[in-house]
């Protein structure tokens, strides 16, 4: 694992049907690539806290429902975390949130709220990434939202060992 300070994260869980799509994908891309297996999800918000302030934080976040977040693309970077990623319009739902979230936290780790859930963490060729984005298809326009968790994980997300490390803290409905 990369050595560095560790963060709490703050993801969207996708509803049960598109959960299972994204898992899928993932699982599949993960045993072509040998690369590691995660929970698909949006990070609304990510750092430096406490466990426990965490837990109060995602007690304290009143029901607001579901949440729906629009497709704009299946993109790649060069960014470790944002291999192969399905990219979402912000939503006002998404976007108050992620700033209530930060508030309550009052976390100062400068998170900016980007709406995408990965599909892969791993180091492809930009041949390779490009050719997944082009045949990637997600059989939706816009990707229900129904579950909100915390995770501890380290604060840089270089390498495999870095995901698998990752700690649930808790989960509730929204």
């Amino acid at each position: 694992m990369s050595t560095n300070e560790e963060m709490v994260a703050f993801w969207l869980l996708p509803a049960q049907k598109e959960r299972e799509f994204f898992s899928s994908v993932i699982r599949e891309l993960a045993a072509r690539f040998d690369a590691p297996i995660f929970e698909p999800h949006v990070t609304l918000f990510g750092g430096a806290m406490s466990p426990e302030r965490a837990a109060r934080v995602l007690e304290a976040l009143p029901p607001s429902g579901s949440c729906r977040l629009e497709i704009e693309r299946v993109a790649f970077s060069p960014q470790f975390t944002k291999t192969l990623f399905v990219q979402f319009y912000a939503s006002p739902e998404t976007e108050e949130l992620s700033r209530r979230i930060a508030e309550t936290t009052e976390s100062k780790s400068g998170y900016r709220f980007d709406p995408h859930l990965s599909l892969i963490y791993a180091a492809l060729s930009e041949v390779e990434k490009m050719e997944l984005a082009r045949t990637i298809a997600v059989p939706f326009e816009a990707v229900m939202f129904d579950s909100l968790r915390t995770i501890v994980c380290p604060a840089r997300i270089e390498e495999r060992a870095d995901v698998e490390g990752w700690r649930i803290l808790g989960e509730r409905r929204i």
